[in-house]
């Protein structure tokens, strides 16, 4: 028996249950007593750590997420700092280099180190690496997973209205043969970029053509061996899109390294709006993530709950198209 259960019971989230057995103001008299007769009725037996009121014993929270390593996460990193500096609050952090079980380990180290809170801002999600902070009583965010939105305070990114932007300037272009460089689809914010691209395709009435989809692994060599895959084919895209800035430069080096000149011969746009994206040439179009506001999202959603407010907001954040000198109308190429 755990705590997820008992708020599946009385039908709230999670967080109201933390509140509930911990004493936390913010919960309305009838939801409390939803909560504590589905506790009754369940025979649950919280665990000891899930009644510590850690806020003010610690004020320290904990930001988690997928690779130091990558320019998407700094920003990120910076702005929720910079809010919880305002606020008194140290911030850890770690990364888990894209693999679940580090994640497992992650949270444990959190745990033990007695934040007040986690904030889970990783590509990658299972819930029983979760369960361990909602046994300890400790409230989590995450950043756009979807299918646990329903259970955990979530930050959702409408992937969809940038592919739309782009696809939207690709064809005013004159472009209709559109290629796409994906993430590895065991990452749900790959998995969800590449959905949410194809479904563009198809709101147009453009044919998804498989072969015209590559697979990279996020980094830049990941891109420039998905672009080399494109190239090969016959025929090939006028245009590619990438599922991240940093594939999108390794798409450009390959395009170079094959006499291919962008944007006069192919088309490319990138995601996320990293520094990196004006460094390169020609600069590249791309559409803009909204990192610090993600931040912001995911710090104030743990910040009210940990002071026992409401938390109302999940409006789903918008990417937009940030156009550069990548993408030209087609040139007339020789099909084979």
């Amino acid at each position: 028996m755990d705590i997820i259960q008992v708020a599946k019971h009385a039908k709230v989230s999670t967080a109201t249950v933390s509140r509930v057995l911990n004493g936390f103001p913010g919960v309305r008299e009838k939801t409390a007593l939803r909560v504590r007769r589905a506790i009754a009725e369940m025979h649950y037996v919280p665990n000891p750590n899930a009644r510590n009121l850690r806020v003010g014993r610690t004020r320290l929270f904990g930001l988690i997420v997928s690779d130091v390593n990558n320019p998407f996460f700094p920003e990120l990193i910076d702005a929720f700092e910079a809010l919880a500096a305002a606020e008194g609050i140290e911030v850890i952090f770690t990364h888990t280099n894209y693999d679940l079980k580090r994640l497992h380990s992650c949270i444990r180290r959190m745990i033990e180190r007695s934040v007040d809170a986690i904030a889970v801002m990783t590509s990658e999600v299972e819930e029983e690496a979760l369960q361990q902070a909602v046994r300890a009583g400790i409230p989590v965010v995450l950043m756009n997973q979807r299918k646990l939105a329903a259970r955990y305070p979530n930050v959702p990114v409408d992937y969809s209205a940038g592919f739309r932007e782009a696809l939207e300037h690709l064809l005013s272009l004159g472009h209709r043969d559109i290629g796409f460089i994906a993430g590895p689809q065991s990452l749900n914010s790959a998995r969800g970029r590449k959905d949410a691209f194809t479904a563009a395709l198809k709101s147009r009435g453009i044919h998804v053509r498989k072969k015209w989809i590559a697979i990279g692994d996020m980094r830049v060599e990941g891109g420039r061996k998905a672009m080399e895959t494109l190239l090969a084919q016959r025929p090939r895209p006028t245009a590619i899109v990438a599922s991240n800035d940093l594939m999108a430069v390794g798409a450009l080096q390959a395009a170079q390294a094959s006499r291919i000149h962008v944007p006069r011969d192919l088309s490319l746009i990138g995601f996320d709006d990293l520094p990196i994206a004006t460094m390169v040439h020609p600069p590249l179009s791309t559409i803009r993530h909204p990192r610090r506001e993600v931040a912001a999202r995911a710090f104030d959603s743990l910040w009210k709950t940990v002071r026992g407010d409401s938390v109302e907001d999940d409006s789903a954040l918008q990417p937009h198209l940030v156009i550069r000198n990548s993408t030209a109308p087609p040139a007339q190429l020789k099909r084979s």
